[in-house]
């Protein structure tokens, strides 16, 4: 089974990315605007869409999105967020590695560190399946921590408390493939709940030289939604690319 499969559960949602404010999302959705050249009528793919959050708001806009998410529970949530909303994005459960989502779109998004799940080549082949589905002159957009920066603040283990729960993480980063490689331990009232993850760091030049060879075209690249430029400091960094139009 893959690893993220079993780690993104009821708990990871609540205490992860569905416990982000609205105000967030929308300063969010104003950046992606702004840098996709987004505007009423626009198509939007969101790669790893989770419960939905900036398709929701896309939406809102008048733009029409498309999620892409394999968790179930995760879709039915944001589902019902939608219908609350009385907006309607659509949304695909599966993976992105096999399931069909279409093509023609003006830009296509991988939002708060959803990218580096897979294999190398696995990552790639998501990279490709992006860049076909992106209309020529369209633009994709990540965002993703930077390598540089966590190796540059290292911490081989932490221990925190959520929601009366505490989490301890014990980390090791393997050099050879770049790669962090933890075990992830809640000590839950039935008992420890213990999850293994693998996740593959990228550093910048990576990220481009990945989708340069692919054939985007590197536009911009942002340490936060206030364009700050990207430096060793920035934790998460936001790249944009250009499909050329010919």
């Amino acid at each position: 089974m893959d690893w993220f499969k079993e780690l993104y559960d009821e708990f990871r949602m609540k205490h992860g990315f569905g416990s982000i404010p609205e105000s967030r999302t929308v300063k969010e959705v104003d950046f992606l605007i702004e840098e996709l050249g987004l505007g009423k009528g626009s198509k939007v793919l969101d790669l790893f869409c989770g419960t939905g959050r900036h398709c929701l708001e896309l939406t809102k806009r008048g733009i029409e999105a498309v999620g892409v998410e394999w968790n179930l529970s995760y879709i039915s949530v944001a589902a019902e967020k939608a219908r609350k909303a009385s907006v309607s994005p659509s949304f695909i459960q599966g993976d992105v590695r096999g399931v069909d989502f279409g093509k023609g779109y003006d830009a296509v998004i991988i939002m708060f560190q959803s990218f580096g799940y897979l294999p190398d080549a696995e990552d790639r082949e998501v990279l490709v399946r992006a860049h076909a589905a992106t209309k020529p002159g369209g633009r994709f957009l990540i965002e993703i921590l930077n390598r540089d920066n966590i190796l540059q603040n290292w911490q081989p283990s932490s221990e925190r408390e959520t929601d009366g729960v505490t989490v301890v993480e014990e980390r090791e980063f393997d050099m050879l493939s770049s790669r962090i490689n933890a075990e992830i331990t809640r000590y839950e009232d039935s008992g420890p709940q213990a999850r293994h993850v693998s996740w593959r760091m990228y550093s910048a030049h990576e990220i481009k030289n990945i989708c340069e060879g692919i054939g985007y075209r590197f536009v911009a690249g942002y340490a936060n939604i206030d364009r700050a430029p990207l430096t060793l400091e920035a934790r998460m960094m936001r790249l944009v690319f250009e499909k050329p139009a010919s």
